[in-house]
């Protein structure tokens, strides 16, 4: 080539480098396409198609996830979206604006919980509830409120996958959890608020009649 097209002939040469067969190309995944897998992975575990070691296991690789291959290879042998535990007595919505809500004392818990409040503050206490299953999903959809959640001793949690903007979510306890007690999986979304989980209340009279003895 000459030097008068010497610019073009460059510019042609740098387009050829960037044109690849589709097939060759592998999209990048975003945030949304972590969240669904997660979510897929929360069902599995309601469905009881894996276990809490897997869920953690696979939840990892999700978070260390950049292409979609990646994706598809921790969901390839598990169901699609759809398959979500939505009956009646699996999947419970409790929704509300402003106030309070509070569940305590003797109470079925469902193995899938929803909440969706809007500046209102939610307290659940399941140290004397009764578990639907053994494992327990509890969906946040919170703005501007909170969550106080209070387990029995030995249950174990899981808040790794709640977003929380301006606002925290953190465990509490210090004891680890025990075989065979429920597992609390919370996941979604908080906006101006935290997410707190803790063990039972101890009541002041048994401290201090245990301090005295």
């Amino acid at each position: 080539m000459t030097d008068i097209n010497h610019g073009r002939t460059h510019r042609v040469a740098d387009a050829s480098l960037v044109r690849a067969p589709a097939d060759a190309v592998e999209m990048r995944i975003s945030d949304a396409d972590r969240n669904g897998t997660l979510r897929r992975l929360h069902n599995a575990v309601a469905l009881g198609l894996i276990d809490i070691d897997e869920f953690e296991e696979r939840s990892a690789m999700v978070s260390r996830a950049r292409l979609r291959s990646e994706l598809d290879t921790l969901v390839g042998d598990l169901p699609g979206p759809g398959a979500i535990v939505t009956s009646a007595a699996d999947r419970v919505e409790l929704r509300g604006v402003l106030g309070s809500l509070s569940r305590q004392g003797e109470w079925i818990v469902p193995t899938r919980l929803a909440l969706h409040r809007r500046m209102g503050s939610v307290d659940l206490d399941l140290t004397r509830a009764r578990f639907a299953g053994p494992i327990v999903v509890i969906e946040l959809d919170l703005v501007f409120g909170g969550l106080e959640l209070r387990l029995p001793d030995g249950a174990s949690a899981s808040i790794d996958d709640v977003e929380v903007n301006v606002g925290r979510a953190h465990d509490h306890r210090k004891d680890a959890p025990a075989e065979g007690k429920p597992h609390v999986i919370l996941t979604g979304k908080v906006v101006c608020g935290s997410v707190d989980v803790r063990g039972p209340r101890k009541g002041w009279r048994r401290n201090r009649f245990a301090r005295t003895t």
